[in-house]
């Protein structure tokens, strides 16, 4: 890996507190003033791991550093106890910061910094749309039941319209690394823009990554993330007791079921997936199931599987590798519940996932152009 080298952040601690403390020379330099700071560490960051740079001790709140770069590139600002703030720098910018440690991440003012101010703007964005989010569940705590519709409709507004500012956002600052933050921003752990849904706002910040920073962790990390869009190949033993392979529907509408003979809620779903087999399979639907019987509480798995089969009429193509949550396919495809559905365009791309019943049905007709 290559090595970077930082110049020395010179601290000065002998000042008249009116007097600003004396920014040293560099690539990029940065006077803060916390209040109630007095230690931070300066990291910068890459995709997978933060890289310590400096740890800074703070006079009254105010500190100072200047270091050397390359390119633009994303750095953290925090105290020992993690409250802290992202920064995008580049070359030549001379940045000022003001605020205050407690809730540091809310609470401060920056300018010098084109990329650090679009940080904030986000992050202010996404305040706001927790802020409208938490309004409406404690509305929804003491609602009656006739309001529960115009709840759930102005949740579904908050969120479409969070999630259009977003990719509006991606769009206007097309040329700066701070896309990827707005690619990845979550609430609640969740991203708001997922790669199933969003996949051309994926596939445009990862273009201009490829062109611009093709060497940067984050341009690399994109394109593993990009190849997780697409399903992976497996290969597994049938009912009748020939192999199966996934590329045996090499460009063709996929729709894969997960299942299981003992999953009350997937017995359910049967007649609806034979009916969207009936109905689609000569137009070019494939469909394959894979079940995941084989647990320990199963004397007979097999004649479980194969008896469920018949008893739901599913003539699909039935898969197992009768092992229970112990099947190899459940890390492959990352299956955490039952029923499980995954809708696969001619691309080899997931399109769908558990989708309701109306609105699978819906994206098959539109990727088999009916």
């Amino acid at each position: 890996m290559k090595r970077i080298i930082f110049s020395l952040c010179i601290i000065v601690f002998a000042y008249s507190c009116e007097q600003k403390m004396k920014i040293p020379p560099g690539d990029f330099s940065i006077h803060g003033q916390v209040k109630g700071l007095d230690t931070v560490i300066f990291e910068k960051i890459e995709a997978e791991k933060l890289i310590l740079v400096d740890t800074l001790f703070a006079l009254n709140g105010e500190f100072v550093l200047a270091n050397s770069i390359e390119k633009s590139s994303f750095f953290l600002l925090r105290t020992p106890q993690g409250e802290g703030i992202n920064l995008l720098i580049k070359k030549g910018e001379q940045i000022e910061i003001t605020g205050e440690k407690i809730n540091w991440k809310s609470n401060y003012l920056i300018s010098g910094s084109e990329g650090s101010l679009k940080i904030l703007e986000l992050n202010k964005k996404l305040e706001q749309f927790e802020y409208s989010l938490d309004l409406i569940y404690e509305e929804a705590k003491m609602a009656k039941k006739e309001d529960y519709t115009d709840i759930q409709n102005r949740f579904i507004d908050a969120f479409s319209n969070h999630r259009q500012y977003l990719k509006e956002f991606i769009k206007q600052n097309i040329d700066s690394k701070v896309i990827i933050l707005a690619l990845f921003q979550s609430i609640k752990k969740e991203n708001i823009l997922n790669l199933i849904e969003d996949f051309s706002d994926y596939i445009l910040v990862q273009n201009s990554f490829s062109e611009k920073w093709p060497e940067s962790s984050h341009s690399i990390l994109l394109s593993k993330i990009i190849k997780m869009a697409y399903v992976p190949e497996f290969e597994m033993t049938d009912n009748k007791g020939e192999m199966f392979s996934l590329s045996n529907f090499k460009e063709q509408v996929i729709l894969i079921d997960f299942w299981a003979s003992w999953c009350k809620p997937c017995r359910e779903e049967s007649p609806f997936l034979k009916k969207l087999y009936s109905k689609y399979h000569s137009k070019g639907l494939e469909m394959v199931s894979v079940s995941f019987d084989g647990t320990p509480q199963q004397k007979n798995p097999e004649k479980d599987w194969k008896k469920a089969i018949q008893q739901d009429q599913k003539t699909w193509t039935q898969t197992s590798e009768l092992k229970g949550w112990q099947s190899k396919i459940r890390n492959t495809y990352k299956i955490i519940s039952l029923p499980h559905t995954l809708l696969i365009n001619k691309k080899g791309r997931v399109v769908g996932e558990n989708l309701e019943p109306q609105a699978l049905e819906e994206k098959i007709i539109t990727l088999l152009k009916l």
